[in-house]
């Protein structure tokens, strides 16, 4: 069965319960601390992330540079504890500007390089990446760029490459693999399915299974307990 893994849009970290969770979750702690080891030293701006991404709501989402920040380094994390017990899909998906766990993913950018060019920690969106070129120009409102996704294909010899896409819309990437290159297992890297419409809903329901990162680890069962209308908000 063909597979696609997908890292979720920004808003699957707005509520602060879902937040307090997922830093209990020991990859992400470690990545929390790495992430803040490098903040400390480069970065003239005093900041303790751990405290940011278990803050209220108002202040979590005041912030948008440090949250897009927070979340690519938790998704990481995420990922760290998915691939100790799964392989890497063969399909990936997910943003290529900006804060990109995805890039880090597949080895196009460390993690190092990824928080040094961090809008965050520089106050601007840092330099492009090789795996952007080509992409379409997209609006900065309020000082921060707008998530351009890509799609990625792993080869017979392991290396990834960027497919061609005609849309910016990520659900219509995700469409596309389902109808074109026959996916039929969509795992977000999440918590939740924020970059979801009603489009996928409707197809996945029938044809193609959607899990989460989270819910394939027997370990974090606990995660979303007492969470159910948090999970179905984000879902949305």
């Amino acid at each position: 069965m063909r597979s696609a893994l997908v890292f979720n849009g920004a808003s699957h970290l707005d509520f602060q319960d879902i937040r307090s969770n997922v830093i209990r979750i020991p990859e992400v702690v470690a990545r929390v601390r790495e992430a803040q080891g490098l903040w400390d030293t480069i970065s003239p701006t005093p900041l303790d992330l751990a405290n940011f991404i278990g803050s209220e709501d108002q202040v979590f989402l005041g912030h948008i540079k440090l949250k897009n920040f927070a979340t690519a380094v938790v998704q990481v994390g995420l990922l760290d504890r998915y691939l100790k017990s799964h392989a890497l899909s063969e399909y990936v998906v997910g943003a290529v500007n900006g804060d990109s766990p995805l890039l880090v993913a597949l080895g196009k950018i460390s993690f190092f390089e990824m928080v040094r060019a961090s809008a965050a920690l520089n106050g601007k969106a840092g330099k492009p990446t090789p795996a952007a070129s080509g992409s379409f120009e997209l609006p900065i409102l309020a000082g921060v760029q707008l998530a351009e996704y890509g799609v990625f294909q792993r080869h017979a010899d392991g290396e990834f490459s960027r497919l061609p896409a005609n849309t910016r819309e990520a659900e219509k990437m995700i469409l596309d693999l389902i109808e074109t290159q026959e996916v039929r297992k969509l795992v977000m890297v999440g918590p939740g399915n924020s970059i979801f419409g009603k489009r996928i809903y409707d197809l996945t329901s029938a044809e193609v299974q959607v899990l989460e990162s989270i819910d394939q680890d027997p370990m974090l069962s606990w995660f979303w307990s007492n969470l159910t209308e948090n999970r179905m908000a984000i879902a949305n």
